[in-house]
Parts: structure tokens; C-alpha cells; sequence
């Protein structure tokens, strides 16, 4: 999966900051344990002195790339000897591995060679990413599962009726009556649909949103849980509005993700596109709202990487965070685990970002990297500092 050409400028930044000395520690950390995991390369190899002059022939060219602007992004690989099969594949994986860093064609940013668990493997021992899926609470009080429905017409509400196609529902018809729905996700669970005015909503684990079948009103005000992005087709004369807790987000043409988890003591709006107004306060793009738990106060300002709120959108578990806690419930959250902390947590930046498709023990590989160890009992996931 290729990243974003934002996510590849920030990769480059990482490195120019790295060289420069100015790298946060987190940053220091990525680049240093990315560059030492190169002379872990070398276990079994034939040539131990050729190995070492190889190893720095890489990090010299890992570093030169950042001090040739307009570089192509096709990183050139280091042309192999003639030295043994094993050898070869050693040459190619580290030379691969500098072209995901820097192009981002990789499924890891710092582990792009390391080997896959067999499926079967990871079937037993493993906890597979979350999927599609929902809960549908229909009008009457009943209840559809919308991720074993099949493709169709899944309900009838009055004049409405709910239709589900290529893993998402949409709505056909227009009710008079005020009538309301409500889709849920599990944790472990993830959904998209469009609703009845047009606008596109994806819901993340342990997600909900409440909307009428019709907006007939003077607005059209949806209620939401957990971390929903929405592209919102706008109407002047009939205002968006989604609601969660005391806030009030307005759209005026917009593109915008919230995060409200009741476990999080911060709620966070990041604007995409467009412009919103969030209780009364007006954002413009790459700007992000933030209101502390039960307060009506909210904080506005620009974020240095608006792109990864959207993330989770686009396949991809970010794994920006200042506060470890808050990555573990992200964790916890998508792969269906419940969190047990022992002892104190180192207290330290993260950066980086994996694909979302990956097992539990990929995640746990990463987190390593920052002093965190971590192991699986049942489904609960037991961390504890290195």
C-alpha cells in the first residue's frame, strides 16, 4: 500500500530533523532503531567483513538522500555482488528496506523486512485485526446484523426503505413521519454508510450515530459516540449539525473527523476540508478542536499533521502519541483486547504507522521500539516497560 505524498514529506522531515540534531527523542528513537536493525541483518551471513562495509554503504545512502532535493521517490537499490543466495536476499532486504523508508511503499515504516507468520500460525497464537461490521436499531425497536445481511434491501420502514451494497447502507425514499435509526460498532468492528440527505459517515470501533430516516426540519442534527468522520454534502438552508456530549459541531461544506470516546479525557475535531463552527467557535482546515471531558470550552489550533486523524480511513493505525495510555485504548479498541498495565510505563513520545489489515503481534513489534514490552493472555494484552 503506497502512503500519502504527505506521510512521505514527513518521513524526509524526520530524517532532515535527525541529521540536523533538532529530532525529538521519539524521532531520534525511530531513526536509530530503524538504522540499527540494519546490522541485524548480517545473523547467518557468509561474509561478516563484507556485511559491516555493506550496512554502512546503506546508512550513508539513507542519509546522503536527504540532502538532494527533488529526488525521485524511486529510491535506486544497491547493486548485489556476486555472493551466495542468502547473501542476496540479505543485499535486496536492506536495500528494499530504505526504499519503503523513503517512499513508503511498505507495509512498516521501521520493520519493512520482517518475515510474515504463516496464516495458520497466526490463526492460533495471534489476534487478527478488527473488520466490517455493525448493528442496525431500527425504528420499531428491532435489530439488524449488517455485516451477515446480505446485499439488498435489509429493511422497510414506512416509505423507506434500507439498502445494503458493496459493505456499506444507503437509504431510498423519504419518511413523513419522525422516525430514527441507529447503527453501532463493537469494538473490533467498522462501518461506512451514506444517510439520507447524501453525506458520507464512517464509524470506528466502538462507534455509534442516531439520525431520522427524513430531515424535514430547519437542520439536520445527527447524534454520535466514539470517533466518526464525516463528508458532509452541504445545504445552506438546512444546516448539518452533529452533536456529542455538550458539543455542537455546524458544518459549512465540510469534511471533518471527531474523536468523543468516553474514555478519553479529551475530545478532538479535526477539520479536513471546508469550514466548521464548533460550539459557536469557527475552524478553518488543518486546524483541531480540542475540549476537555464535560467542559463546553473549546481550544483551537493548527496541527503539524492533520492527515492523521484521518488515518484509520485510509487502512493505516497511526501510532502518533504523545501519552502511551491513549495508544494502548486505540488498541485495545480495534483489536478487540482488554488492556492490564504492570508497572510504570516509560513516559515517551511515539511516531509511525502500520497498516491497519496487520495481526496484534506486528503492532506489539512496533511498540518495542519505545521500550514497551507486551504479551498476550487470552485477550488480554499485559504491558509492562522493557
Amino acid at each position: 500500500m503506497q502512503l500519502s505524498d504527505w506521510h512521505q514529506k514527513y518521513l524526509l522531515s524526520i530524517l532532515e530533523k535527525y541529521h540536523a540534531g533538532q529530532a525529538s527523542p521519539a524521532e531520534v528513537r525511530f531513526v536509530e532503531s530503524y538504522m540499527d536493525s540494519l546490522d541485524d541483518l548480517d545473523n547467518g551471513s557468509d561474509n561478516m567483513e563484507d556485511d559491516r562495509e555493506l550496512q554502512e554503504e546503506i546508512k550513508a545512502t539513507l542519509l546522503k538522500s536527504i540532502h538532494q532535493p527533488g529526488t525521485k521517490k524511486e529510491m535506486s537499490f544497491i547493486k548485489p555482488k556476486v555472493v551466495s543466495h542468502r547473501r542476496r536476499l540479505w543485499v535486496w532486504s536492506a536495500a528494499a528496506a530504505i526504499a519503503v523508508l523513503l517512499a513508503g511503499a511498505g507495509m512498516h515504516w521501521w520493520m519493512p523486512y520482517l518475515k510474515e507468520a504463516s496464516p495458520v500460525l497466526a490463526a492460533k497464537k495471534d489476534i487478527a485485526p478488527g473488520s466490517n461490521g455493525a448493528v442496525l436499531h431500527l425504528s420499531d425497536g428491532s435489530t439488524i446484523v449488517l455485516d451477515s445481511a446480505g446485499n439488498g434491501t435489509v429493511a422497510v420502514q414506512g416509505q423507506v426503505k434500507v439498502v445494503k451494497e458493496n459493505g456499506m447502507i444507503k437509504y431510498q425514499g423519504a419518511a413523513k413521519e419522525e422516525l430514527y435509526n441507529e447503527i453501532v460498532t463493537d469494538k473490533g468492528k467498522q462501518w461506512r454508510m451514506v444517510l439520507p440527505d447524501g453525506s458520507g459517515v464512517w464509524l470506528n470501533a466502538g462507534s455509534s450515530i442516531r439520525y431520522p430516516l427524513s430531515f424535514n426540519g430547519k437542520e439536520r442534527l445527527v447524534d454520535i459516540t466514539g470517533e466518526v468522520y464525516f463528508e458532509v454534502v452541504h445545504n445552506e438552508k438546512q444546516p448539518f449539525k452533529v452533536r456529542t456530549g455538550k458539543y455542537v459541531i455546524e458544518d459549512i461544506g465540510t469534511a471533518f473527523n471527531v474523536n468523543a470516546y468516553a474514555d478519553e479525557p479529551v475530545m478532538k475535531t479535526t477539520l479536513i476540508e471546508g469550514l466548521i463552527r464548533i460550539n459557536g467557535t469557527l475552524m478553518k482546515p488543518g486546524e483541531q478542536a480540542q475540549a476537555s471531558a464535560g467542559q463546553e470550552q473549546v481550544t483551537v489550533s493548527e496541527v503539524e499533521n492533520p492527515a492523521d486523524a484521518m488515518a484509520w480511513i485510509n487502512g493505516q493505525l497511526s501510532l502518533e502519541s504523545n501519552n502511551l495510555q491513549a495508544l494502548l485504548r486505540k488498541i485495545a479498541r480495534w483489536y478487540n483486547v482488554d488492556i492490564k498495565v504492570e508497572g510504570t510505563l516509560p513516559e515517551t513520545g511515539f511516531i509511525g504507522m502500520i497498516d491497519r489489515n496487520v495481526y496484534l503481534s506486528d503492532v506489539l513489534k512496533a511498540l518495542t521500539v519505545y521500550g514497551v514490552n507486551a504479551r498476550l493472555e487470552n485477550r488480554t494484552l499485559i504491558v509492562s516497560a522493557k
